[in-house]
């Protein structure tokens, strides 16, 4: 995983845009640097049990488990920086 610490914000600036529905998991790659199974790891790592057990079900729930990749969703987000 990367091992960049970052901080408290920023941990959370990157779970909010792996729970929304219109933001890849490219686009949060190239924004933070972690890649899907970074992503997973860090999720696990920054959330309770049942939070990322729930995240996970979501994922994979909607509409199929390559749904979060830009090549197949039809709603991604290409933005440059995720505000809160």
């Amino acid at each position: 995983m990367n091992k960049r610490n970052f901080t408290p914000s920023e941990v959370e600036h990157i779970i909010l845009m792996a729970w929304a529905d219109s933001i890849s998991y490219e686009v949060i790659h190239r924004e933070w640097g972690l890649n899907e199974n970074e992503l997973v790891r860090f999720m696990r790592v920054h959330q309770s049990h049942n939070s990322y057990r729930r995240w996970r079900e979501r994922v994979r729930r909607r509409a199929g488990a390559g749904s979060k990749h830009e090549a197949y969703s039809k709603v991604t987000s290409r933005r440059l920086k995720f505000a809160v």
